[in-house]
């Protein structure tokens, strides 16, 4: 029997379904539930990253939806950003009994088996007890309206059909451009069935896993509104104290791993279109930000988690020569993290070991820029820095407590550049000095707008060596990770036209290839 038809005539209606829709980034998550309630939606190429609630009546049935956030399709659950579990376990606060949960999966991407363990790892934050409940939503558009269900499923391959029997062969095959309603009614009797199954109980989430994530929740709010409340206080006073100085030039370098989104980032600060840096090398460009000269260099990146000693020769002293492109010297180093993915300890090695090839008083110069403010999963930069933890919080204090975060989808007429351009001239007001090239050693400093707390984690942190690994498997790890951070930038690609999103990929994946 085909997917999706198998259910029983005299299940009774229920009158109200509750349901969560849950899955990666760029499933179509928005078209299901926009489908499933016969809605319109202006934002339906928006990317969910918060929960956001619907009702409406639909065929006599009362039906609340939740949508939750995603995560990129090619990520373990460690590679996620932490806010993402606390907003899907959040879920069940705005819909605490789901009669299903709706796991939404395109069929016009393949599914491998590293989209299957991200699936699994994503999917058990709610408990192994999930899989009694959910129902896979197989997601496909008019143009294969004829297609065989079951042929559709097959050609997905056996990872799919290993994800399918894991929810107890609970598939609907959904074609998300229905307007008459077949498939929607098809779904419900789906859901009715499930719920029959359980003699009418719904999901229940462990109560302990769940007050302590909601506990967890309230804490980083807490936490994030004092952050930003010192912050804004600092800025007022030293706004108020520093204004004997003007510059009628800003040099600027950026620095960061690869595809964080550094030429995003020069690219909405000087309002052009950069191509993809295919080389080993540093690129200059220069423009104007409100009558004021600005300098940008963009330095090559380092793979995540890479040690310095595993960083070519080559890129590390590219990058060290940046300092000397800009004579007499840059005011300010950007260093670019995306604000939708995890910041682990290996993150912080690898960026205190390459940040500090520009020296070790490089941190009284640098300001921390999130990109991709858009797909960043909390209300505010602040919760996402508290949410990360410690790893995260030890980078913005060495930083003093500066960063910035750029939000591509929001039309704020330069806003947002204007900001960080007064960050930068505040902090180089605050320094009197420039960044100088870096001869003999490194020089200690502190590091500008506050002092760094975390010495003592910073010695017992990043004193190790890397760890040794043999040639063989370093290739097979950056073939791997190439691969993933090439198709995730496809899937935004494909999911929405906008500009830029696939920056550094191309150029950065070619750059380190001989580590």
């Amino acid at each position: 029997m085909e997917a999706g038809e198998d259910h029983h005539d005299n299940c009774p209606a229920l009158p109200e379904i509750n349901l969560i829709i849950i899955g990666s980034k760029a499933e179509f998550k928005r078209s299901a539930a926009n489908t499933i309630l016969g809605q319109e939606d202006c934002k339906v190429r928006e990317e969910i990253v918060k929960n956001e609630m619907k009702q409406r009546t639909v065929q006599n049935r009362s039906v609340s939806l939740v949508m939750t956030p995603g995560w990129w399709r090619s990520f373990t659950l460690t590679e996620s950003a932490k806010s993402l579990k606390m907003e899907i376990v959040h879920s069940l606060k705005l819909c605490p009994a789901p009669h299903a949960f709706l796991l939404v999966i395109n069929l016009h991407k393949p599914f491998t088996d590293m989209h299957l363990n991200s699936v699994l790892e994503h999917m058990e934050i709610l408990g192994e007890q999930i899989w009694n409940h959910t129902i896979v939503l197989l997601m496909y558009n008019k143009e294969q309206r004829h297609a065989d269900n079951t042929l559709l499923i097959e050609r997905a391959g056996k990872e799919l059909d290993i994800l399918i029997k894991k929810c107890g062969n609970r598939a609907h095959v959904f074609n998300y451009t229905d307007s008459k309603g077949i498939h929607v009614e098809k779904l419900f009797h789906e859901i009715e069935n499930l719920v029959a199954e359980h003699d009418g109980q719904c999901f229940k989430i462990d109560s302990k896993l769940f007050e302590d994530m909601e506990e967890k929740r309230r804490t980083v709010r807490k936490q994030a509104k004092e952050r930003e409340v010192e912050v804004k206080t600092k800025r007022q006073t030293l706004k108020e104290r520093l204004t004997d100085k003007s510059f009628p030039e800003l040099r600027i370098i950026l620095m960061g791993g690869n595809v964080v989104g550094k030429t995003s980032v020069v690219n909405t600060i000087l309002k052009i279109k950069q191509e993809k840096n295919m080389a080993k090398k540093c690129v200059m460009r220069n423009g104007e930000v409100e009558k004021r000269k600005v300098i940008l260099i963009n330095t090559p990146g380092w793979w995540p988690y890479a040690s310095v000693k595993e960083t070519s020769e080559p890129v590390k002293k590219e990058i060290m020569s940046s300092v000397t492109m800009c004579p007499p010297g840059p005011h300010a180093v950007l260093l670019v993290l995306r604000s939708s993915v995890a910041f682990t300890e290996a993150h912080r090695r690898s960026v205190k070991e390459h940040m500090e090839l520009l020296g070790g008083n490089v941190w009284k110069y640098c300001i921390v820029v999130f990109s991709r403010g858009d797909w960043m999963g909390t209300p505010t930069i602040e919760e996402h820095i508290e949410s990360e933890g410690e790893d995260l919080q030890w980078l913005i204090n060495k930083c003093g407590n500066r960063y910035h975060v750029f939000n591509y989808m929001e039309q704020d007429d330069g806003k947002q550049v204007r900001e960080l351009m007064e960050k930068v001239e505040m902090m180089a007001r605050l320094n009197t000095d420039l960044l100088k090239p870096v001869e003999g050693g490194k020089e200690e400093s502190d590091s500008g707008w506050g002092s760094d707390k975390s010495d003592m984690l910073e010695r017992g942190s990043f004193g190790l060596d890397p760890p040794e690994m043999h040639e063989d498997y370093v290739k097979k790890w950056l073939e791997d990770y190439a691969k993933k951070w090439h198709e995730n930038m496809e899937i935004v690609t494909d999911y929405r036209s906008s500009s830029d999103l696939s920056e550094d990929v191309s150029g950065d994946v070619t750059q380190n290839q001989d580590h």
